[in-house]
């Protein structure tokens, strides 16, 4: 096995193409630790798909296409790399299916998947700004600072 540079052993990916068997993934781990179960989690969130709809037609889509989730005058905007769809949730219940996934909450009318982070700037009034990988920016209000912070850090120093 190979040890990273942190001390720790990397991760071993084995991939085998089965006919006629459903998608399945085994993860086997040494001890159940914070890196065992983001890996979980994220597998898992692949599954979790929301409703929405867009010119009268309705579409299930998944939380890995979905960039940001938006409240604006009672209505719940779901936006994509190119589309906008409305869907009929109320953002406090998608902040609860969606926990524990990538998607988190950035200010009191907005989620944003962390995937979908391109870049972080310090603005001059306490908040951020998110850059997305489509060029959207969004503001992360002060009362969500510690959440994203927290959330960042972590992508950075989890191999470690």
């Amino acid at each position: 096995m190979i040890q990273s540079a942190c001390g720790g052993e990397q991760m071993k990916v084995i991939t085998k193409q089965v006919e006629d068997k459903p998608l399945t993934i085994t993860v086997e781990y040494p001890k159940m630790d914070e890196r065992a179960a983001n890996i979980i989690r994220k597998i898992k969130a692949f599954d979790i798909t929301i409703r929405g709809s867009q010119a009268g037609e309705t579409f299930s889509l998944s939380i890995s296409d979905i960039y940001y989730i938006e409240a604006v005058e009672r209505k719940t905007f779901l936006y994509t790399k190119d589309e906008i769809y409305l869907t009929s949730k109320k953002l406090y219940e998608l902040e609860e299916l969606l926990e524990g996934t990538s998607i988190i909450r950035i200010s009191k009318s907005c989620l944003m998947n962390m995937d979908m982070l391109y870049s972080i700037k310090q603005l001059l009034n306490s908040q951020l700004e998110a850059t997305l990988c489509n060029g959207e920016k969004l503001v992360v209000g002060r009362t969500y600072l510690k959440n994203i912070k927290n959330r960042v850090n972590y992508l950075l120093y989890s191999d470690c």
